[in-house]
């Protein structure tokens, strides 16, 4: 798993690539939590170019969005494809966290 992070004011965006695994869920975690320390209030992660996610990588997501809820975050992601897709809504993340189909959108809908 790779992740670039860039900033757009108080919003961290993340695009992640490769897959999310047990060996890669915990990095992520980090590197949310990390935004948290930098005063950003709420974390895009795109996942255009992730090309897969497994259970751990679900759970590490929901346990994160809830830390980010409870610190008055906010964490979304944006063009999740395919296997990716397929696993948020059959596994009910996507009613907990918010997907958008764009960058753009979710850079919208999150920007203060």
């Amino acid at each position: 798993m790779d992740v670039t992070v860039e900033r757009h004011d108080s919003v961290l965006v993340a695009a992640v690539s490769g897959r999310i695994d047990p060996k890669s869920a915990g990095s992520l975690e980090t590197t949310i939590t990390a935004a948290l320390l930098n005063g950003d209030r709420a974390v895009i992660l795109d996942f255009e170019q992730l090309a897969y996610i497994g259970n751990v990588g679900v759970r590490a997501l929901r346990i994160t969005a809830r830390v980010l809820r409870d610190r008055d975050a906010r964490l979304a992601v944006c063009a999740p494809q395919g296997v990716v897709a397929a696993v948020f809504s059959g596994s009910g993340v996507d009613r907990l966290i918010a997907v958008y189909q764009t960058r753009a959108a979710a850079l919208a809908a999150l920007s203060d």
